[in-house]
């Protein structure tokens, strides 16, 4: 946030009065304003009496502190303030931010007159003194829930997709509805294709036009955002009139600009972005009109470390970005804020954060959506939402005093607990410098930003301060202590035995750690929250998550003679499965998740084991993964070996059924060998995986 008016040290001036009157200029929006901070104003307090509204100056009254709040569209600053002895004058080019600026106050005023309660805003985050100030970006959306809130983004000072976009993503199609007129689909190898637009066709246009006309109108009332954009593939129109304007097979650029600068013309008021994405990569030739943007996506930059020139990768988006600014000044960046394989555990992102925004501040980034947890809770998304909007406000603002005034605000028994556990995450992860992935495993959780110990630490700390805390405060802690009781059987599933795991081993059994039913009916309260019924962003339901704990593990026996021996892995390991554990820890893998339990190869697997404990015939059970979605599949063949000899064969697999894991059994005479070695043979596709759960060797 940079400051173009600051004022002297005797201009720090209370707000506290006897009477607050809020007088209206003369537009509209000033007016409108003025109305919203009489109604905010009495709404905290029940003496409404002390709150007036007029519409020109009276006599000044020196128990009475004058408020004003001015709509300058053209104004230099996105808000000034001018406050002395008996006025407080606000001036704001946004009516938005003037909403923002009333709960400011109000919070502000709350701190001081006890006849406010403002138990329900936000922490304020500005001084009301003489000032004024520009935001670092003009467009700013933390898409956490709680900024998803109706209501909340407005407070908060934030933007929000179900507020400002018209159409987002790639929906063109389901705001249009269905048209007949074949013209408006793309034209691939002379046919006409619904998968895909054609963006020279007229009729597409006007639909589009009357769709703004009808939902948006002509952006007088309110200026929204459009994303014009492909649908999510790589096909591009080649019909005479989208290969007249430029497109070629893999660029679509040149039609959806021209669309795009179409759509701006008749719309001046609203603001049109194209991304660049799969087909659209390429950059226009001519400059976009004054209403036009980009979006440029970071998610190949690194998250959780500063960035610099010296990545690679940054330097490529920043030359990319750079190009971009040289046909439109209006560049966002589409950035990242999560672990979007694991919403419930903590994960400190904000000092990164701030780090990450001050670098697109230099590189005159003009927006930042910031894509969190999205409509799903994660834990301290609360904390996060409030805080991310504070920086991308102001990259230069003190992230442990807005962590520390949140907690005292909405924690006001337990604040010192919470803070102290979420700021040492923040603080230990800085001091590593590492990255952490947007799409990451328990297993790189832990090596990355989980201390577990300390984890177990505040958890149990937070079940011990539950039964001293009632009211509003009770409700958030709960909310959270449910949610990391997900963490918690992580740790248990993950360690299996030890004085965390969910396991002890009795021979070659395993045998239930009692304790583990508790912490799941704990988590099983998350169906009393509308917003917490999921821990990752796709398929990650948290009822299917217990009824796997349940059903697979608590209501199973889970015995495997080779418990306690060492498998050796004789092929070039994946990174992060160096380790062998996994192929005989007693425990199944999560079949809707292959970071749970799965040992991974992306090459064919050859593992060796010894059995010269065993003897006579046993069975043994492999249990694959079958997910096409993300490469993996059953093996092609599967051999094993003792002494040089081949045992067995196996090579009928089917990949092509619906289950989401495949399990083959067969009967091995293990008298007289002392080691065995399995060849996992790959299926022939290219960039298919292994995922393996237990070599399980059973009577």
């Amino acid at each position: 946030m940079t400051s173009t008016f600051s004022c002297s040290a005797k201009n720090n001036l209370g707000l506290k009065a006897e009477k607050y009157v809020i007088y209206a200029s003369a537009n509209q929006d000033s007016k409108y304003l003025a109305q919203i901070a009489l109604d905010q104003l009495q709404k905290h307090t029940n003496q409404k009496d002390i709150i007036s509204l007029i519409n020109d100056n009276e006599i000044k009254n020196n128990k009475q502190k004058y408020i004003q709040f001015l709509v300058e569209q053209s104004a230099k600053d996105d808000y000034c303030i001018v406050h002395d002895s008996d006025k407080l004058i606000i001036t704001v080019r946004k009516k938005a931010d003037g909403i923002w600026m009333i709960h400011q106050l109000i919070e502000e005023i709350g701190k001081t007159d006890n006849r406010f309660s403002t138990i329900d805003l936000p922490p304020s985050t500005i001084k009301f003194i003489t000032q004024c100030e520009n935001f670092d970006f003009d467009y700013r959306d933390p898409h956490y829930s709680n900024n998803l809130i109706p209501g909340n983004a407005l407070i908060l000072g934030n933007n929000n997709v179900d507020l400002d976009w018209g159409i987002w993503g790639h929906n063109i199609k389901k705001v249009i509805g269905e048209i007949n007129d074949s013209t408006i689909f793309a034209l691939i190898d002379e046919k006409r294709v619904k998968e895909q637009f054609s963006f020279s066709s007229p009729v597409l246009l006007e639909h589009l036009t009357q769709y703004i006309l009808n939902y948006f109108g002509n952006g007088d009332e309110k200026a929204y955002h459009f994303m014009i954009m492909p649908r999510d593939n790589n096909l591009v129109c080649l019909c005479e009139e989208c290969k007249k304007l430029g497109n070629t097979k893999n660029n679509a650029t040149p039609a959806v600009t021209y669309f795009i600068q179409k759509m701006a013309a008749r719309f001046p008021k609203h603001q049109f972005f194209t991304s660049s994405y799969n087909s659209t990569k390429a950059i226009p030739k001519d400059t976009l009109r004054e209403n036009t943007g980009a979006f440029l996506s970071t998610i190949l930059l690194k998250k959780g470390v500063e960035l610099n020139l010296k990545q690679a990768k940054t330097a490529k988006f920043v030359e990319e970005l750079k190009a971009w600014r040289d046909i439109t000044p209006n560049i966002y960046v589409w950035d990242y804020s999560a672990n979007f394989d694991d919403y419930l555990t903590p994960i400190p992102v904000l000092y990164s954060l701030q780090k990450q925004l001050q670098f697109y501040k230099s590189q005159e980034v003009k927006g930042v959506f910031l894509n969190a947890s999205g409509y799903d809770y994660s834990t301290f998304g609360d904390l996060k939402s409030f805080v991310s909007g504070a920086l991308l406000k102001n990259t230069n603002a003190d992230i442990d005093q807005l962590c520390t005034s949140f907690f005292q605000k909405y924690y006001p028994k337990n604040h010192q607990l919470l803070s102290n556990y979420y700021l040492s995450l923040e603080k230990s992860f800085a001091l590593k410098n590492q990255s952490y992935n947007l799409y990451g495993g328990f297993d790189e959780i832990t090596n990355t930003y989980l201390d577990t110990e300390a984890f177990l630490e505040f958890y149990n700390a937070l079940e011990k301060v539950l039964r001293q805390t009632t009211g509003a405060e009770k409700e958030r802690l709960l909310m959270l202590y449910t949610a990391l009781s997900y963490t918690k059987l992580q740790i248990a599933y993950h360690q299996v035995t030890g004085k965390n795991g969910c396991m002890t081993i009795d021979e070659f059994e395993l045998k239930l750690n009692p304790a583990i039913n508790q912490t799941i009916e704990i988590l099983n309260n998350s169906s009393r929250y509308s917003d917490l019924n999921k821990y990752k962003e796709a398929h990650g339901e948290i009822q299917q998550y217990i009824d796997f704990w349940k059903n697979e593990i608590i209501n199973q026996k889970l015995e495997n003679e080779i418990i306690q021996e060492k498998i050796t892995i004789l092929s070039a390991p994946d990174s992060e499965f160096e380790n062998s554990k996994k192929l005989n820890n007693g425990l199944p893998g999560y079949s809707k998740d292959y970071h749970q339990g799965w040992y991974i190869s992306s090459k064919d697997l050859k593992i060796e084991f010894p059995t010269n404990k065993i003897s006579g015939t046993k069975k043994m059970k492999f249990r694959f993964l079958n997910n096409e979605r993300h490469g993996f599949y059953p093996p092609e063949k599967i051999e094993i070996w003792s002494k040089d000899i081949l045992l067995k064969t196996i090579n009928n697999f089917d990949s092509s059924s619906a289950l989401e894991s495949v399990e083959f059994n067969l009967t091995l005479d293990l008298t007289n060998t002392d080691k065995v070695k399995v060849l996992f043979f790959r299926k022939s596709l290219s960039n298919s995986k292994i995922a393996i759960d237990e070599v399980r060797v059973l009577n």
